[in-house]
């Protein structure tokens, strides 16, 4: 049986279909419209309709993964702050109710931790995942609870941490890859905003790009021990497109956690999603 998977962020969305055996039978990438002249919800509808007429699908399940405050009992959106406009309030089940009657709606990061975890073991008990993308998300989960979502679906939302008046950003603003992309314009980064170039480069010594990774993973870090402070995981993955760098991206911001922590706080194992980049997909048809 195939089920339908939809990843909507602020950059790209993507739409699977994927089968029991958790096989991705066929996917598409298209980026994210403005939902002001193009509505993010009639681009998605129109991608799963098409899915769902070339495999001859009836009344499938569909999962959607999406940026923002997620009411996954409503399938609405409440809050997205200034990542995506107009998009408050936009309500799924009424949106697909002509295409399905079996829809789930999850937070991305929620998705994206429930992905990994369907995909590969972990031994751990409980688990934080910040994914590092146009903004930062947070999920968390522990093995009795699930995924905790908080009281008014607004747990994890860390992206607004450490907000600062003097300079007006928060922690998502320092140090989400959108951030690093504006971090590599100001420094007139010879090779503009190609992050993979900026990780290449820095790789073999070049000190322009490893000034750019330092300043950026020190915030990075900074947020990461708030993470830490707060939920005191075991076990602290990243998650985001910029994860496939590995050990490469842990290697800056591993070793800068602790000028943020007191004396000997210590620290959770910290590693990147293995899923990498399609996790969410998997995790929106993932039954909480």
């Amino acid at each position: 049986m195939y089920k339908i998977a939809v990843d909507i962020g602020g950059t790209n969305i993507k739409v699977a279909v994927i089968n029991d055996d958790l096989e991705m039978i066929d996917y598409q990438k298209i980026k994210t419209p403005d939902n002001i002249n193009v509505r993010i919800v009639d681009k998605v509808y129109e991608l799963v309709e098409g899915f769902m007429s070339q495999y001859q699908l009836n009344n499938p399940f569909i999962g959607i993964s999406s940026a923002g405050v997620v009411d996954s009992d409503l399938g609405q959106i409440i809050y997205t702050g200034p990542t995506i406009p107009n998009y408050d309030g936009t309500q799924f089940f009424e949106v697909f109710k002509d295409l399905s009657s079996d829809i789930a709606v999850y937070n991305d990061v929620d998705a994206a931790l429930l992905g990994e975890l369907k995909l590969h073991h972990y031994e751990e008990d409980n688990i934080f995942c910040l994914t590092l993308g146009t903004g930062i998300g947070g999920a968390f989960y522990n093995s009795t609870l699930g995924i905790y979502q908080g009281s008014r679906h607004r747990a994890n939302e860390i992206g607004y941490l450490l907000y600062r008046q003097e300079d007006g950003k928060t922690f998502e603003q320092r140090a989400s890859t959108s951030a690093l992309k504006a971090l590599m314009t100001v420094n007139q980064f010879e090779h503009g905003t190609d992050v993979p170039k900026l990780f290449d480069l820095a790789e073999k010594n070049h000190q322009d790009a490893i000034h750019i990774l330092d300043q950026w993973s020190h915030y990075v870090a900074e947020g990461i021990a708030q993470i830490q402070i707060m939920y005191d995981p075991s076990l602290i993955l990243i998650g985001g497109g910029i994860s496939s760098q590995g050990n490469t991206l842990l290697k800056y911001i591993e070793p800068k956690i602790h000028h943020y922590l007191p004396s000997d706080y210590g620290i959770a194992k910290i590693q990147t999603t293995q899923t990498e980049n399609h996790a969410a997909l998997f995790g929106a048809i993932t039954q909480l």
